[in-house]
C-alpha cells in the first residue's frame, strides 16, 4: 500500500499532568511549547483567579490551548 498521513497529532502520553488520569480528546488542553495534556477542568482549577493561563510544566504564560 502507500504511505498514510494522519491529520491529527500522535499522542504518546495521554495522562493529565495535574490529576494523572486519561485525557479524552474532546476534554483536552495542550501546551504548545512542551506538548503536555491537561483536562480543561484541571487547568481551570489550577489557574484559579488569575486572568491568564500558565503551563504547570514549563511555567510559560499563554501557551495552553485546545
Amino acid at each position: 500500500m502507500g504511505n498514510t498521513h494522519a491529520s491529527y497529532p500522535i499522542r504518546e502520553n495521554t495522562n493529565c499532568l495535574i490529576c494523572w488520569e486519561n485525557v479524552e480528546f474532546i476534554d483536552q488542553v495542550q501546551c504548545v511549547r512542551c506538548n503536555i495534556y491537561l483536562h480543561a477542568y484541571c487547568e481551570e482549577t489550577y489557574r484559579g483567579e488569575k486572568g491568564y493561563c500558565k503551563c504547570p510544566h514549563c511555567q510559560r504564560i499563554g501557551t495552553l490551548g485546545k
